[in-house]
């Protein structure tokens, strides 16, 4: 793989990025079948973490996504940045050179072209997943209460394999774009899970059927919530 061929998307606030070439067919398909995967988990469990992830995982399942594998995990972090709790969640699943894909996407996250809304839907998003942990102490130097929030990110190997990420912590700097690669996070002292894996890949023939009826169920949302992010050569 070149080092520019990555791509990505935003979808209602999210991160999924392509690594590799992909057609546009394809990457469409998967953008549109997420997003209704968003849509429909967002609005039965926005609360609920566990069951946010669940809905979302069983809604693209319907929608021609193979489930290869479903995990959930605890793990224990301190003074992260997102992109490290990326990979930490991952694991061994991301090659050295898919790992400096992520960050070249973060990077350009961070700096958007000009009047570009990208910020503004990541923010928009975190925010949205806010809630106010339990039990927790207040940040050092500060009385102010940590924010605990959430988010999903997808990646899509060169080899058509889908990893998709949703983790949650908490951040003693407020919601702003550099938690995503400065190290501001640590996770939550409530012993429960706060990274779910779904490892899967798209059934193209399956998806074939529902193509239409997915479009027509995301309606006008494909044009206000998914948006592609512009990489450095493609830009100007």
């Amino acid at each position: 793989m070149e080092a520019s061929t990555y791509d990505t998307y935003l979808i209602n606030g999210t991160i999924t990025v392509f690594f590799g070439a992909h057609g546009e067919d394809y990457k469409q398909d998967i953008l549109n079948s997420s997003l209704l995967g968003d849509l429909a988990s967002t609005s039965k469990h926005s609360n609920n973490r566990e069951q946010l992830f669940s809905e979302y995982a069983n809604t693209v399942g319907k929608l021609g996504w193979i489930e290869n594998a479903r995990t959930i995990k605890q793990f224990e972090f301190s003074n992260k940045s997102l992109l490290e709790i990326v990979e930490l969640g991952m694991g061994t699943s991301l090659t050295k050179e898919e790992k400096q894909f992520l960050l070249n996407a973060f990077l350009q996250l961070k700096k958007p072209p000009t009047q570009s809304p990208i910020i503004q839907k990541i923010l928009d998003k975190l925010q949205a997943n806010t809630f106010i942990p339990v039990n927790e102490i207040n940040c050092v130097l500060s009385t102010q209460k940590p924010v605990a929030t959430s988010t999903r990110l997808t990646v899509v190997r060169n080899n058509a394999s889908i990893i998709t990420l949703q983790v949650k912590f908490k951040t003693c700097g407020g919601i702003s774009m550099d938690i995503l690669d400065q190290p501001l996070l640590n996770s939550l002292k409530d012993g429960k899970s706060n990274m779910w894996l779904l490892n899967s890949s798209l059934d193209a023939r399956q998806y074939d059927k529902i193509r239409a009826s997915v479009i027509k169920k995301i309606g006008n949302h494909i044009n206000t919530d998914l948006l592609h992010v512009p990489t450095p050569n493609r830009l100007g």
